[in-house]
């Protein structure tokens, strides 16, 4: 599934809008903090990424972080010092992405405020979440924001026919169909239902497949909402 992680805005399906205006916020140097939402798999962690590559930041000086894992203010402390330094080496750029931030503590949020709302020059801060109504307003309001939306089965359906194609994947159009259909918009579970079903022999066994696949990421979903609480 990685392997076709888009990885410059040219290969991003179904975000034309949001793609032009990073473009453009980009050449403009109008802001160092973003905030992604959307649903799960539609490209908000991959378009941070691809931001943070095109301002000029390394892959050594990238810095993700799991807020549904490290969700203290001694977590959040610990990045913002270690921000204040310039990047070594050829990067000029620090970058640093938080994962489902709305999972960080009251305590967390409140550490990053200011330097959210005045980053050093060489920093920029990107915030994706699944939960935005969860986002204090006062981060919204230091951000400039962007709402992903679920991706069209059509264009999804293009997606997989190209790595179908690459893969030399012996898959019917029916089978390409059903995996965008159930992949509810996330070219994330797209790939993830067409890598499911690459040794299908019938098209019931691709149905079983993919029902497995949908009842196993829900398992996944409930486990982690119960461990947060």
């Amino acid at each position: 599934i990685t392997k076709y992680r888009p990885h410059k805005f040219s290969e991003v399906i179904g975000q034309d809008a949001v793609v032009r205006s990073l473009q453009t916020t980009l050449k403009r140097k109008s802001s160092k903090t973003f905030l992604f939402t959307g649903p799960s798999g539609t490209g908000k962690t991959t378009l941070a990424r691809i931001v943070a590559s095109e301002a000029g930041c390394a892959p050594p000086d990238l810095l993700e972080i799991d807020a549904a894992t490290f969700t203290g203010i001694d977590d959040m402390r610990s990045v913002t010092v270690s921000l204040l330094y310039q990047p070594l080496g050829e990067s000029a750029i620090k970058a640093v992405i938080i994962d489902e931030f709305h999972a960080l503590s009251k305590a967390a949020v409140q550490a990053l405020l200011k330097i959210l709302e005045e980053p050093p020059s060489h920093v920029y801060w990107f915030l994706c979440t699944t939960e935005p109504t969860r986002v204090p307003q006062n981060i919204r309001t230091r951000c400039i924001s962007y709402d992903l939306k679920p991706v069209s089965s059509s264009e999804l359906l293009g997606l997989l026919e190209e790595v179908a194609d690459k893969e030399k994947l012996n898959t019917g159009r029916k089978v390409l169909e059903l995996c965008a259909r159930e992949a509810n918009g996330a070219p994330r579970q797209a790939l993830a239902n067409l890598a499911a079903c690459a040794g299908a022999k019938t098209y019931e066994e691709v149905q079983d497949l993919l029902r497995s696949a949908i009842e196993s990421e829900e398992a996944v979903n409930l486990a982690r909402a119960l461990v947060k609480g």
